[in-house]
């Protein structure tokens, strides 16, 4: 099997409301030797606003963003040719599968493509990170992980790869292509110092891995974000298979006769946490005990404790009723977001057909997809993509009054009031103005740059707003 490794630089960090701007993907085989590359660079579309924090960080000054050779549109159709070709392969990247991939699967649903692309028959996902942070729990002398300069241990990809010998300048950081590089050359190292962890590690791409785990009714390892815990797999998520609850083993279960509505409570407790869930289908660090023992210390019950105390739970009828009764109405009563593009999750599946059209929609001319939009598209959400895309690229294919509603759209978009939950015009610009208030004097040439970057954000859109 081969790996695809990518990274993208984008315009900002929430996924739902931000868009790739660059894009970079390397195909190696299982040995780590290049196979091929390919590098991708969009510009902006016109509705969305940038964040200046995630352009002083990427150095994507306006000159270079607008003058990237592919449309949004172009980009996403690029990076869903890569995926729908990369079968089979583990996908991995730096931190990809908490945000990269959150990206591209948002960014694929608002142009029309199959969002969970990546999930398809063939493919694997691993995060690099996150074998990272399991090897230095597992295998804490196979890694240097440096402190920051106020004591602190940092796993950002820079840092890790210059304390271990990885040629990596900060300067070279937040160019999608070289941290593709970089991240190439930690795993190959990760894969050299601790073979048996990485290999556990990448047993767990796929869900079959972490899903078999669970359902041996043993003691297992649970990797939280620093720290080794021992858990015991409990049941999958009525109506997801891909979420476990699990017991934590470090807690005496006195809790058997909880009612549902306070095993509910228990799920998000933020202190002592009896059950925790655990997604089958994100790389979770979970380990056979023999192996994860090593890494927990010796403050936990022994391992007949543990075995009992996991009997207790499994045996207990009525808490596992009770609990599938908390696991099914967890997100109860929560209103999903009346914002197409903040649907991905609540919004349900693709239908097949509305797959199908969407297909064709990127097959034909613009007075065809305007066409397939009003008639054939049945999600809502698509409808709303859809007529989006035409509005902002062939208006002159709209009626009239459909032209009318995409420009009162457009200006919602770009300069409400209202408290939304993306960036608006005002609140970029509010934003540089507390950068720059923030920054040194002596540091010009950043002053330089928040100038040129409010100077962009303010005149966008005023090209689209007279036309409309």
């Amino acid at each position: 099997m081969s790996f695809l490794f990518y990274d993208l630089e984008t315009s900002g960090l929430a996924p739902a409301w931000n868009v790739p701007l660059q894009a970079a993907f390397a195909t190696t085989d299982g040995d780590l030797s290049p196979l091929r590359q390919t590098v991708l660079q969009a510009r902006l579309p016109a509705h969305v606003v940038p964040a200046p924090d995630a352009l002083l960080v990427t150095g994507l000054d306006p000159d270079r963003i607008e003058a990237a050779p592919l449309s949004q549109l172009e980009m996403m159709r690029a990076i869903a040719g890569i995926l729908d070709a990369a079968s089979p392969a583990t996908i991995l990247g730096f931190n990809q599968l908490a945000y990269d991939e959150e990206v591209v699967r948002h960014a694929s649903l608002q142009t029309l493509h199959p969002p969970y692309a990546t999930s398809m028959p063939g493919l694997a996902r691993a995060d690099v990170l996150i074998m990272l942070r399991a090897v230095a729990m597992l295998a804490p002398g196979a890694i240097t992980i440096p402190m920051t300069p106020q004591g602190k241990p940092t796993m950002r990809l820079g840092p890790v790869c210059r304390a271990n010998g990885i040629s990596f300048r900060e300067a070279d950081a937040h160019d999608a292509l070289n941290d593709v590089h970089a991240t190439i050359a930690l795993f190959r190292l990760l894969r050299e110092r601790a073979p048996t962890v990485i290999a556990a590690m990448m047993a767990n791409a796929q869900k079959s891995g972490p899903a078999g785990l669970l359902a041996r009714l043993e003691p297992l390892g649970l990797g939280l974000f620093n720290r080794m815990i021992p858990i015991g797999g409990i049941m999958p998520t009525p109506g997801n298979a891909s979420c476990w609850a699990v017991a934590d083993l470090t807690v005496d279960p006195t809790h058997l006769d909880a009612t549902p509505e306070q095993l509910g409570e228990m799920l998000f407790a933020k202190d002592e946490r009896p059950i925790r869930l655990v997604k089958t289908n994100a790389q979770p660090i979970l380990l056979p005990w023999e192996l994860a023992a090593p890494a927990v210390g010796d403050e936990i019950p022994p391992d007949g404790e543990l075995q009992a105390r996991l009997t207790r739970i499994l045996g207990h009828a009525s808490f596992r009723d009770n609990l599938a009764i908390a696991l099914a109405g967890r997100f109860a009563g929560k209103e999903p977001s009346p914002w197409p593009d903040d649907s991905l999750y609540s919004g349900g599946f693709i239908s097949r057909e509305d797959a199908i059209t969407s297909r064709r929609w990127h097959e034909v001319a613009w007075d065809q997809r305007v066409r397939l939009g009003r008639e054939l598209l049945s999600d809502v959400r698509l409808k709303a993509f859809a007529n989006r895309w035409a509005w902002l690229e062939a208006p002159e294919e709209l009626t009239a009054a459909e032209r009318e509603k995409g420009a009162a759209w457009f200006a919602h978009r770009l300069d409400t009031q209202d408290g939304v939950p993306w960036l608006t015009r005002g609140g970029a610009l509010n934003r540089i103005a507390a950068l720059k208030a923030g920054s040194s004097p002596d540091d010009a040439a950043r002053s330089r740059q928040l100038d040129a970057i409010a100077r962009w954000i303010a005149g966008r859109g005023r090209t689209l707003s007279r036309a409309a």
